[in-house]
């Protein structure tokens, strides 16, 4: 009976909330949403979902256990957390407000800019880079190495940002040779242009295969994958880049 009550209430508080959102507002807090779920509500790729044309009651609740960590995903966990009750009912009313059978395809695409990286293969490495981890399969091979170049190591010692033109590649290893790479840099005006859901500093993302040809990918996924690791300059692995040698 409680968890009936419980669900009512949030039901007709979400009603409510709509009711005053503002579709514009919605429109333009949806910059950063539209790289993964499109400018016209169609997701960009087979496992994202349309939100055209959605119950705002719907994606107001769906947000809400995002932001509150009920509902699990890396990604929308991230974004969520960001947003003020306002935001949420502003940009389901948004989402509501397009027509679910919009063409997948044509006109403005704002977000385009932001989900392609801006990051070539690091040309001199692995000069001037050091290997800070390391990790080993099952089978006691290496499947992984990570390098950071070595300005990078004095800054994380010291507890600072790391400084512009540091980069990070790691090299991924099938059967005891290198297979792909991934790799991360920051860079100047890199950032510029990317709304606040997903600005990561001047930090860009790229995916690599072994012959360090840049694979197509929605960069927007690593800027929100790694945006709630703002206080370590972006980076997961800060206290085993400060421990390098």
């Amino acid at each position: 009976m409680k968890s009936r009550l419980t669900a009512a209430l949030i039901a007709s508080f979400l009603a409510w909330s709509s009711a005053g959102a503002d579709v514009e507002q919605g429109r333009a807090k949806s910059l950063a949403c539209q790289a993964c779920h499109g400018a016209n509500g169609q997701g960009t790729a087979p496992d994202i979902p349309n939100l055209a044309g959605q119950k705002a009651g719907y994606l107001q609740s769906q947000l809400a256990a995002f932001r509150s960590g009920d509902r699990r995903h890396e990604l929308m966990n991230a974004i969520a957390a960001q947003l003020s009750d306002t935001d949420i009912a502003n940009l389901a009313a948004f989402w509501n407000s397009l027509p679910a059978d919009a063409a997948t395809h044509g006109g403005a695409d704002p977000a385009a800019e932001f989900r392609r990286s801006r990051l070539e293969f690091p040309a001199e490495f692995p000069a001037g880079f050091v290997v800070y981890f390391e990790s080993r399969g099952k089978d006691g091979k290496v499947a992984s190495k990570s390098y950071v170049t070595r300005a990078a190591v004095a800054a994380a010692r010291a507890g600072k940002p790391l400084p512009d033109g540091t980069a990070i590649v790691v090299e991924d290893y099938a059967n005891g040779v290198v297979a792909s790479y991934a790799a991360m840099a920051t860079h100047t005006g890199w950032g510029e242009g990317v709304p606040e859901l997903l600005e990561n500093g001047d930090w860009s993302y790229a995916l690599f295969d072994a012959a360090k040809q840049r694979r197509e990918f929605n960069h927007a996924r690593c800027l929100a994958c790694h945006k709630p690791q703002e206080k370590t300059s972006y980076v997961f692995g800060y206290a085993e880049i400060a421990k390098a040698k």
